[in-house]
């Protein structure tokens, strides 16, 4: 799905897991591609749902609110949500806001790690 601004949803749906890939900026215009990407994910049930951030570039206060949506959606049903990666601006958003302690996987940077 491609929204009127520079976002994308890959959606893999999988007995098991589904896996979203989110490409893009995230805002108030590609919120609801998300959503309904995410409603189609949870009226399939499955164990697992991991959204892949690694190819999010940008992500405001409407993006996140779908993300934290969707977790609440998915506790209420009994699904594990998990976020795998994220850029240096989606991670500074998620630990400005707390966000990221709310997912099952945690938020992985693909900031290289000083030794």
């Amino acid at each position: 799905m491609i929204g009127p601004s520079s976002f994308r949803v890959d959606v893999a749906l999988d007995t098991d897991v589904h896996r979203l890939r989110l490409v893009g900026e995230l805002d108030l215009d590609g919120a609801a591609d998300l959503r309904s990407a995410l409603a189609a994910c949870f009226a399939r049930p499955s164990g697992r749902v991991v959204l892949d951030l690694w190819g999010l570039r940008f992500c405001d206060c409407a993006g996140l609110n779908v993300l934290l949506e969707a977790k609440d959606t998915a506790d209420s049903i009994g699904t594990e949500l998990c976020v795998e990666g994220a850029c240096a601006q989606v991670s500074r958003l998620f630990a400005l806001t707390g966000a990221g302690g709310r997912f099952t996987a945690g938020v992985r940077s693909r900031l290289p790690r000083i030794a």
